[in-house]
This record gives structure tokens, sequence and C-alpha cells, in this order.
């Protein structure tokens, strides 16, 4: 198993409704996972440079596909596994996780399907593990919503927050104003919400939070699109 590091140290309005994946390929008998930095080695929003020691999460090294036959699915090579793929990316100066849970397979894409915008990234685990928080930051919002269920975000500074949505249950200390560092568990991944599976739907959004529509005036991004932190390729 090759092993990098995986933590960082310093540092829909439409409905998600998931059709459960019909494969499920792996990338071996164990998947390889980065190992976190030494403090200080990257980047982070000056707002939580001082944030809290980092949880246990190490993201996992490649993505694969659930199903090749999603609308939205991303670049694959024949393997399902996803092309130009990295654990790591850079959003506005903050490095983020780009699938914030482990040993997950993704089920639906960013973009269109059945004529909608999905927001975001739709990942799939059995069995249903805890999801992790992509970067340090603030708890903003832990609400319980029509369309997207039990849903945290998480303000990161630079303009750049994270929503986790469908969750089972919440971990403890998710309440707003908590400030979390890299990797913090979140709570566990559910069906609760619009939901027709237990996935995880993650959306990066940037913009101005402070502004009568909240976190539905963000704009979202694809978490595959953003650049690969270059720290990955010193620690390789």
């Amino acid at each position: 198993m090759r092993c990098v590091y995986g933590g960082l140290a310093t540092f829909l309005l439409a409905a998600c409704a998931s059709p459960a994946p019909v494969t499920y390929p792996s990338p071996g008998s164990a998947p390889s996972v980065y190992e976190r930095p030494a403090a200080g080695d990257i980047q982070t929003s000056d707002l939580f440079r001082e944030a809290p020691p980092q949880g246990p999460f190490q993201p996992n090294v490649n993505l694969f596909a659930c199903d090749m036959r999603m609308s939205n699915r991303p670049g694959t090579n024949g393997s399902g596994m996803i092309l130009n793929y990295s654990p790591l990316v850079v959003v506005s100066g903050v490095v983020m996780a780009t699938a914030p849970v482990n040993d997950v397979c993704l089920s639906s894409g960013f973009g269109y399907r059945g004529g909608r915008l999905h927001k975001g990234i739709d990942l799939f685990a059995r069995p249903a593990g805890p999801i992790y928080s992509a970067a340090p930051g603030r708890i903003l919002e832990v609400s319980k919503q029509s369309g997207f269920g039990n849903q945290v975000l998480i303000e990161h500074g630079n303009g750049v927050y994270s929503r986790y949505a469908h969750l089972a249950s919440f971990a403890p200390a998710m309440v707003p104003g908590h400030v979390v560092g890299f990797g913090e568990p979140l709570g566990m991944m559910g069906r609760s919400g619009n939901a027709t599976g237990i996935h995880l739907h993650y959306e990066i959004l940037t913009g101005n939070y402070n502004t009568p529509q909240k976190s539905w005036g963000l704009t979202a991004h694809n978490p595959l699109d953003f650049p690969a932190w270059e720290g990955l390729d010193d620690l390789s």
C-alpha cells in the first residue's frame, strides 16, 4: 500500500436521490490512503490556522464510479477509476478533501441528471461509514431539511464552504459555532430527507453567506474540478 499523508494539520436546494449503485469497483483488497502531512506543511485560511487538532480521517488515494451508466459520470478508465482524481484539492487557497468519507464509490457526479442540476457529488459505501470535515472551519448550520435531510454546513474562510447532507445522525459536538480541524467526524452516512438510498451528498460552495438566502445563495462547484494540492507531489 502506497501512503503519503492524508489529513491537514493547520488548518440543493435540489433534492438528492441517488439510485442504489449496481457495481462497486475496488482498488484492491485494502484501499490505499494518504497519510497526514506535518504541521505547517499545507495551506489553509488564516481564519482557521489555529483550528483544533485534526481528526482520524485519511483520504483514499483513488475514487471509483459505482455504476458506469450514470448520466453525469466523470471520465473513468476501464475499471471505473475516475481519471485525474486527487484526494486533496485547493479551493481559493484552502486545502480540502475531495471525498470526505472512506472506502466509497461515486454514485452520482456533479451536473445534470434527469433534467435537473445535481449540485454536488454522491458517495456510497456499504456498510455506511462516518463522514468527516473536509477542511478546518466553523460549523454554520446543523439542521434538518425536507430535501437534504440532516445536513451540516461548514465555513472554511476565503469565501469557501462545504455541505454534507442525508446524514443518519450528527456527532455530539455538531452545533453552530463549533470549530473543527481537518478530518473530524461530523456524523454518520444515512438516507434522511429525499434520498432513495444511504449515501453522502457533498458540496463545495463559494460566495457570500451573509445574505438573506444564507447557504442557498452560494455557488456550487464540482469537487472534482479543483486543482490538486501540490504538496501531494512533495510527499509521494
